[in-house]
């Protein structure tokens, strides 16, 4: 009879920002992982962490601001025939992140992307494997005036801004083009995670002379939201959408930047076709359709 491998029980602290894991690297190992360690004996998990980011990191995590993500099991690294249990957590502590100086036998750290997987431990990538494929739970609401405050409250990452309007500038937008229709996506706790605007007519005209599709402008994740599989969610929930409240409507357009491979991956994935290229804001981009 072959003998199950070990499994080795370990607490660790996941800090994301936008599509990067804050992820750290020790002596005489390649790969990247959490910041964490074993739970000692007499050790409840919350313990454990405290203890091993205050080594590890010189932070003092307080408890009343660490919430538990959930588990994982996967490959333990750097051990061979072994798994680590991850149990995962996040504070919601104010920390500068990029100021952190990592002790002992820390000897890098740094924002890893979560695609480049050659560079992460093999039980981190299943833990961002487990987050995408989580069932995700949202639901859009179109804008009223009573939503204003929330969509204020929309933080929009600073390369989105480079490219695409503002929650705020396509409300304001709205005000004078009955065409326009933003819209929120709530998560299933009901916060407000995103923003999108469909855009009907003169919106959608340069792209085709079908009267009857639309486009799909601004998408944006709060950047506080990301990581969590919001966006592909919302490709996937769109089309659904539009055919309840806008029943003419048999097509869907949008324009995703030219070098922007992950954002035109998502879309093929969830069924949109490339049709041709154009600019917007000063920058190349291609065209992309589905039909509804």
């Amino acid at each position: 009879m072959t003998e199950s491998p070990s499994c080795i029980r370990c607490v660790c602290l996941v800090v994301e920002h936008e599509d990067q894991l804050l992820l750290v690297q020790a002596h005489h190992r390649n790969k990247y992982y959490f910041p964490g360690g074993k739970i000692d004996d007499g050790e409840s998990q919350i313990q454990a962490l405290q203890r091993e980011i205050k080594e590890e990191l010189n932070v003092k995590l307080n408890e009343d601001e660490i919430e538990f993500l959930g588990q994982v099991v996967g490959p333990a690294y750097p051990q061979k025939d072994q798994f680590t249990e991850l149990n995962c957590y996040r504070t919601t502590g104010q920390y500068d992140w990029n100021q952190i100086e990592p002790k002992h036998e820390i000897t890098d750290i740094k924002w890893i992307d979560k695609n480049e997987t050659s560079l992460i431990a093999p039980a981190v990538i299943q833990w961002i494997e487990q987050r995408r494929t989580q069932q995700v739970s949202i639901q859009f609401v179109p804008y009223d005036h009573t939503l204003y405050d929330t969509v204020e409250d929309i933080e929009v990452a600073s390369s989105d801004r480079k490219f695409t309007k503002t929650p705020m500038d396509n409300i304001e937008l709205a005000k004078t083009d009955d065409e326009r229709y933003p819209t929120l996506i709530y998560n299933a706790q009901q916060q407000c995670v995103g923003f999108f605007t469909l855009h009907r007519g003169e919106g959608v005209a340069p792209y085709t002379d079908n009267p009857h599709a639309i486009f799909f402008r601004s998408f944006s994740i709060d950047v506080n939201e990301r990581g969590h599989g919001y966006a592909k969610a919302t490709i996937k929930q769109l089309p659904q959408y539009i055919h309840g409240h806008f029943s003419d409507i048999n097509e869907v357009y949008l324009t995703v930047n030219d070098d922007n491979e992950r954002a035109q991956q998502l879309y093929e994935q969830c069924d949109y076709q490339f049709v041709g290229e154009s600019t917007a804001e000063g920058r190349p981009v291609y065209i992309m359709k589905r039909e509804i």
